[in-house]
């Protein structure tokens, strides 16, 4: 076959794949052919074939892992290996157990030729370094937990990995693998090593599930040392949920340094049985961390330029302690080093420690020096405590833009244009105004790409209704009691009409609260709010409780899939836009400015638009699904950029007059049981008025 020949061929088993009586309609039940599905699958195959970036916008129901795993195999089975890089772990789950195994039994001759690795980061494996070295740790040693990780262990297919373990582990951190403390080959345990043992099945692998940290970490590595990095050599890489790339590569080629990482290393040298550290040295360290972070503490503000904290001289002070607190670590390095040189018995310890004290070190410096283009020096603050009066400080470094970073470690990289490797970036909610422009300039991504935009194959106009009651005032930045009371009148009543089977999903923890204090002399149903209870415990109890109303902020705004009656609206507060004046904000804001740009067009609507489809998303889930969209934000009706919002919304029939969606639930929505009790009040109204 030539070479002309075999990309025709292999478009031809995509199909042969995916239409009605083809392979796929016989390993599922109820299958119907989706044109989406298949142009989807054409365009990332397309990419692939010829070395391109693949922009792929496939909405809900389209089926989009199937659309990039037939080609991936494709690829495969002619010797290419395909990275598939998620952000959640529940997708990198479902890959695994599920879509892969579906998607290798359409290729009969795939049996022992195509094998697929889930990769996770060596902090996820439990270092049998790590745990010899707990075993010595005068804090540790006697906790029963630590037997418990002894018998976890010993148990038949123990995999290491923290995900596995039957039980929770405050002191994972302790005894999980670190890049800084691991001796790879070198290591008494490299032969039992769960994290190698999981990187040698990976470079017998043609498919590699990773997240998005793990992949850009290896990039990052990948930049220091063309030779080094996390993950084997790729030929192809499928960014699935890709809408989160930014934010990631933000995290991975910046810094994070929070207030307590120094003191759990000093602790934990101060607790290795036999390590003769001068305990006063220890305790000096402790108090200048203190000292410190104490100074950030008193910024009122949650986020903020390190040097907008405070004033310049205290800000000055502030540097002062930094630097003073980076030399003294050096004798604590020495003395590490030192013990290192002297102690064989000690020497796998402290080769650790004293890498975490350099990185400490060099990052501490980082973050003070001052400001590089391109780079901002933030901080934020998190109360914790039981009761809220204790703040955590990490403070930051990051690129304003990562654009220019992706574009030479991963769109244009040499290695992977030499190799004629494609790289396509997959989700539901990746596009904004119809166009990936917005995409491109953020991520760096240049012409020349395949794109594709498919629309979900619901019939969203006979399924779903968009309500934005009309009569509401526009929400202001600080919600005033009036409007609350309003606002939280009009959910009591749109939760009524659909019996609960609500998420209300809110834009900030202050509205969600507030609502909820309003809320619960309103309604009989039960209100299950984040933070009450971890995210996956209020999903199971919201499905098993058949009318319950779950509040959530963003965590619930995707990746959350209740599908059926258990879920018949999805109210939203207001429009997402971002909090316009966080430190990164800001600053990005005025790179468009610099760039000719205007902000609000150019950053913050399409940030808000992607948000917002991410959320209307919730509602429907299956060809069968019937609710409500209410977002309670009148600027889509009141302002010029409104229609823009809700012209690239799935085409759900609209109302802003709460008759017309009362008719239209009670035509479309409406369980018999409702329906009955309507009726029933109607005919109570007639006799009363007769």
């Amino acid at each position: 076959m030539s070479n002309k020949e075999k990309p025709a061929e292999l478009f031809k088993t995509v199909d042969s794949i995916f239409k009605p009586d083809g392979d796929l309609s016989t390993k599922l039940s109820g299958y119907e052919t989706r044109t989406e599905q298949l142009t989807a699958a054409h365009a990332i195959l397309e990419a692939m074939e010829t070395g391109k970036i693949c922009l792929c916008e496939a909405g809900t129901g389209v089926g989009k892992t199937l659309a990039y795993l037939v080609p991936a195999i494709l690829m495969a089975l002619q010797g290419k290996v395909t990275v598939i890089s998620t952000h959640t772990i529940s997708l990198q789950n479902q890959l695994v157990q599920k879509d892969i195994p579906l998607a290798l039994s359409l290729f009969p001759d795939t049996k022992d030729k195509v094998e697929a690795t889930l990769m996770k980061g060596r902090g996820n494996y439990l270092c049998l370094q790590e745990l010899e070295n707990a075993r010595n740790n005068l804090f540790l040693m006697d906790d029963p937990q630590l037997r418990k990780v002894e018998r976890w262990k010993q148990s038949k297919n123990c995999s290491g990995d923290v995900g596995d373990m039957p039980f929770i582990l405050p002191f994972w951190s302790e005894i999980g693998g670190n890049v800084d403390t691991c001796r790879g080959p070198v290591c008494d345990f490299y032969g039992s090593c769960y994290y190698y043992k999981m990187r040698h099945d990976a470079f017998e692998s043609k498919i590699l599930v990773v997240n998005h940290s793990l992949f850009l970490s290896d990039l990052a590595m990948r930049n220091e040392d063309p030779n080094s990095g996390a993950i084997p050599d790729y030929d192809h890489v499928i960014i699935d949920e890709a809408h989160h790339l930014e934010e990631i590569a933000c995290k991975t080629f910046g810094i994070e340094f929070t207030s307590h990482r120094l003191p759990k290393l000093l602790a934990r040298i101060g607790y290795t049985k036999g390590l003769d550290i001068d305990r006063d040295r220890l305790t000096a360290l402790q108090e200048l961390n203190d000292q410190l972070f104490a100074r950030f503490r008193q910024s009122m503000r949650n986020e903020f330029f390190l040097e907008e904290a405070m004033d310049e001289e205290s800000y000055k002070e502030v540097q002062n302690l930094a630097v003073q607190l980076q030399n003294s670590l050096i004798p604590l390095q020495n003395q590490l080093e030192d013990i290192m040189k002297n102690d064989e018995a000690l020497k796998e310890r402290t080769e650790g420690f004293f890498r975490l004290i350099a990185r400490a070190k060099e990052e501490l410096e980082t973050i003070f020096s001052q400001s590089c283009e391109g780079v901002i020096h933030w901080g934020e603050k998190v109360r914790g405590g039981r009761d809220g009066s204790e703040s955590n400080i990490t403070l930051h470094t990051t690129p304003v833009s990562v654009a220019e970073i992706l574009q030479k470690n991963l769109w244009y990289n040499d290695r992977r244009q030499g190799k004629g490797g494609s790289a396509t970036l997959v989700s539901a909610t990746l596009a904004n105004s119809g166009t990936f422009t917005y995409l491109k300039q953020r991520l760096g991504i240049s012409d020349g790409t395949v794109e594709c935009i498919v629309g979900s194959p619901f019939e969203f106009r006979t399924q779903a209704m968009l309500y934005v009651p009309a009569h509401l005032p526009e929400p202001a930045k600080a919600a005033s009691e009036a409007y609350i009371e309003k606002v939280t009148v009009e959910i009591a009543r749109l939760i009524e009409l659909t019996h609960g089977r609500a998420f209300l999903l809110f834009t900030s923890r202050t509205m969600m609260n507030a609502v909820k204090g309003a809320l619960k002399d309103r309604t009989s149903f039960p209100l299950f709010v984040q933070g009450e209870r971890p995210a996956g415990k209020l999903v199971e109890e919201f499905r098993n409780s058949g009318n319950g109303c779950l509040l959530g902020l963003q965590t619930f705004w995707e990746g959350v899939d209740v599908q059926g009656k258990a879920l018949s609206s999805v109210i939203i507060d207001r429009l997402p836009f971002a909090v316009p004046d966080t430190p990164l904000n800001r600053a990005r804001q005025q790179a468009v400015i610099e760039a000719g740009g205007d902000w609000f067009r150019d950053l913050s609507m399409p940030q808000a638009q992607i948000r917002l489809k991410q959320g209307f998303g919730r509602l429907i889930r299956t060809r069968t699904d019937i609710g409500i969209v209410c977002i309670l934000d009148t600027r889509l009706l009141n302002r010029s950029y409104g229609s823009e919002f809700v012209r690239y919304l799935p085409p759900a029939a609209r109302a802003s007059k709460w008759t017309r969606l009362e008719r239209f639930w009670m035509e479309n929505g409406a369980p018999p049981t409702i329906i009955s009790k309507e009726l029933n009040n109607e005919e109570q109204h007639s006799a009363d008025t007769g």
